[in-house]
């Protein structure tokens, strides 16, 4: 719906509530699962972006559904006062094909110093779950510690594979009294990623010894199949195999 999300633009809208309304306009009626299921969207940003559309007039709620009954009315109850140059556009619209952007690989390298708070901004985020293996648990202050007790009180799932050796007890120890699910398994020697909501990967990367400042490079997927198959390939297998939390005695 090229021209759609023109007009869209046009009105101010984000990108979530673009592609949430759109895939409306086109469907007339889904649930925020179907959407989710459909569209490269979060169900946090669905979620929002419905919400803001359904404030303005634009989408109708129905049940467990929303619908967009008449494209130029609801674009109408977007308008604002001062656009009245759109409204030949509205009124001249016409559907096209879905257009859908492609997942995302993000590069990043930064200081060390910046994972605690990178790690405790996505626990924060997250809806559903976050799965980790990390070895040394360098992730681990305060702020991330508060983070995954806050998500685990709101029914979050947490959990975390890392190594068993003296250094990292009191860390380990103090993840399981927030509630996170910690198992051990000499695997975390080998890989190093978060995963968020399976929607999300970030995978860390070792830096080669001739780097003498401190840094941390790794790479950030949005593909929800590549997820999956980390998921079910590569943490499921490592979890089932690894040590429970009540072993994990220093």
């Amino acid at each position: 719906m090229e021209r759609l999300e023109t007009i869209l633009g046009n009105l101010g809208l984000d990108e979530a509530m673009t592609e949430a309304f759109a895939y409306l306009a086109d469907k007339k009626k889904a649930t925020l699962e179907e959407i989710y299921e459909d569209t490269s969207l979060s169900r946090k940003a669905i979620s929002m972006a419905l919400e803001a559309l359904e404030a303005e007039g634009a989408v109708r709620r129905d049940g467990p559904a929303f619908t967009v009954e008449d494209v130029r009315e609801a674009l109408m109850a977007l308008l604002p006062a001062r656009c009245e140059e759109l409204k030949a556009e509205i009124y001249s619209y016409g559907p096209a094909p879905v257009k859908r952007e492609c997942p995302g690989v993000e590069a990043i390298r930064d200081d060390a110093s910046v994972v605690p708070s990178f790690t405790a901004k996505n626990i924060d985020a997250a809806l559903t779950g976050v799965d980790m293996i990390s070895r040394s648990l360098t992730w681990l202050d305060d702020g991330s510690l508060n983070a995954a007790r806050a998500a685990v009180q709101r029914g979050v799932k947490v959990r975390v594979i890392t190594f068993k050796h003296a250094e990292l007890g009191a860390e380990a120890r103090a993840l399981a009294d927030a509630g996170v699910e910690v198992r051990s398994h000499e695997y975390s020697n080998d890989v190093r990623f978060m995963m968020v909501d399976g929607e999300f990967i970030a995978f860390a990367i070792e830096e080669p010894p001739q780097v003498t400042k401190p840094a941390y490079f790794g790479l950030l997927i949005r593909d929800r199949g590549v997820c999956k198959k980390v998921l079910d390939h590569i943490f499921e297998p490592a979890w089932r195999n690894a040590n429970v939390v009540e072993e994990f005695r220093i």
